[in-house]
């Protein structure tokens, strides 16, 4: 019989602002929310201290949510209007940042690929993510379950 431990983790407060281009709502229009993103750990084994994950080693994960997502504008590699937004980086208004899809469900996406290769490399793959939760705010949420 096989065994795995889990365990998560919770960041909290990263206001940045993007917008559903595709969207016929409100949503295409530029908006923000302050994201949390919850990890969910695995392990076969533990640590010598009986830890899955050890929280005090993921300042690197904190550092690079806080570049990403701290005061950020989201823009899906595909909008149409992604060279404006560009030039307003330039210019120094917003801290653009591209992600294949800025949506949350694309968000939870990227934020997982991202973070397992971290945490996989941090861990000699003795650690790996089975969900990445990012919420919008308290009402919404984007979950990304990867499939074995």
């Amino acid at each position: 019989m096989s065994k795995e431990f889990k365990s998560t983790k919770n960041f909290y407060g990263f206001p940045c602002t993007h917008r559903q281009w595709k969207a016929e709502s409100h949503c295409r229009f530029v908006h923000g929310y302050s994201r949390s993103f919850h990890f969910e750990f695995a392990a076969s084994e533990l640590t010598k201290e009986m830890w899955v994950m050890d929280f005090g080693d993921l300042k690197d994960v904190k550092a690079w949510l806080e570049d990403m997502f701290d005061h950020t504008f989201l823009v899906s590699e595909d909008d149409p209007h992604k060279e404006k937004f560009k030039q307003l980086d330039d210019e120094g208004i917003i801290q653009m940042r591209v992600l294949p899809n800025a949506g949350m469900e694309g968000t939870a996406q990227f934020v997982y690929e991202k973070v397992n290769e971290m945490i996989k490399s941090k861990t000699n793959n003795r650690v790996w993510i089975t969900r990445v939760e990012v919420k919008e705010n308290e009402k919404n949420s984007a979950l990304f379950i990867p499939h074995s």
